[in-house]
């Protein structure tokens, strides 16, 4: 009796998982492509094309953050971009490129100039073809992010931000939980 009990438990045991061994699973479906607005380096990144070097511009934020640093780097750079406007610069030219690391923000007239913290190659002079550029600009102030903007560099090159009503919601936090 005691080995009928025994065989039945292993047959139970052991018959599904062979049924289930041959059975392959089914083929996953291919992941559905991000939908717009869930990148958060594309919605808040803006470029400056020159001749011979493409920089990408994009504004440092609590959602850019997350992807661009790791901790404890991360954490100061959420701080900063809090309290005022930072900038993430970043390229690689294609050919010699003499490079400017200053940096003005216009909205609505005013001007505002930038701190320039090279991380790699981002001093004012020139840049060797190949050699990445990394650098971080930050501004006294924060700018109002529902309204147009424009990032110069130096006299020559500048790119203006509009950001989507969809990254400006991104940006505001979540009430607290009990607060409607």
């Amino acid at each position: 009796m005691k080995k009928t009990v025994f065989l039945a438990l292993i047959l139970s045991i052991c018959l599904p998982l062979a049924f289930a061994a041959q059975n392959p699973p089914a083929p996953q479906a291919p992941a559905p492509a991000p939908a717009s607005g869930t990148n958060a380096l594309a919605d808040y990144t803006r470029q400056i094309k020159y001749d011979g070097l493409v920089l990408s511009v994009l504004l440092v934020n609590n959602r850019t953050a997350e992807v661009l640093f790791q901790p404890p780097m991360r954490y100061s750079m959420r701080a900063r971009a809090n309290q005022q406007t930072v900038l993430y610069v970043q390229g690689t030219p294609a050919k010699d490129f003499d490079l400017t690391n200053v940096f003005t923000i216009e909205q609505e007239g005013q001007t505002l100039a930038g701190t320039s913290t090279s991380v790699k190659n981002f001093t004012t002079g020139k840049v060797p073809a190949g050699q990445r550029i990394d650098g971080i600009v930050e501004f006294s102030r924060k700018v109002d992010l529902t309204k147009a903007f424009t990032v110069h560099n130096g006299t020559a090159g500048s790119v203006q931000f509009i950001l989507t009503p969809e990254a400006i919601k991104a940006l505001t936090p979540p009430p607290p939980p009990g607060i409607r």
